[in-house]
């Protein structure tokens, strides 16, 4: 047993683990649209661009925490693509603090 903030949790022998190293994920286009990532003026930008190629939101600041939780108020994006997008927002946050270039991958 381990213990949480609150809780003790349960972690069995049998539980299922999940080697995700090996797994092939393809990426998919999110009908609704996509993300765009720059840093700009010491900001993460962060637009969202509708299937219609017209960005109709960008979230700005240097907390991606906060931009990740508002893209997810929204209901913006499928799960996968808001994992895409809450990783890509951590490598420009490392790229802001630590003065190194960014670029969308």
């Amino acid at each position: 047993m381990k213990k949480c903030p609150r809780h003790m949790i349960e972690i069995p022998e049998d539980r299922e683990i999940v080697m995700c190293d090996e797994k092939e994920h393809p990426w998919n286009q999110d009908p609704n649209g996509y993300f765009l990532v720059k840093l700009e003026n010491g900001l993460i930008c962060c637009g969202f661009v509708d299937s219609g190629h017209k960005m109709i939101v960008e979230f700005r600041g240097k907390d991606p925490d906060k931009m990740i939780k508002e893209i997810a108020d929204r209901k913006l994006c499928s799960l996968g693509n808001m994992g895409y997008i809450a990783s890509e927002l951590m490598i420009a946050k490392e790229c802001l603090d630590s003065g190194k270039e960014y670029v969308q991958r």
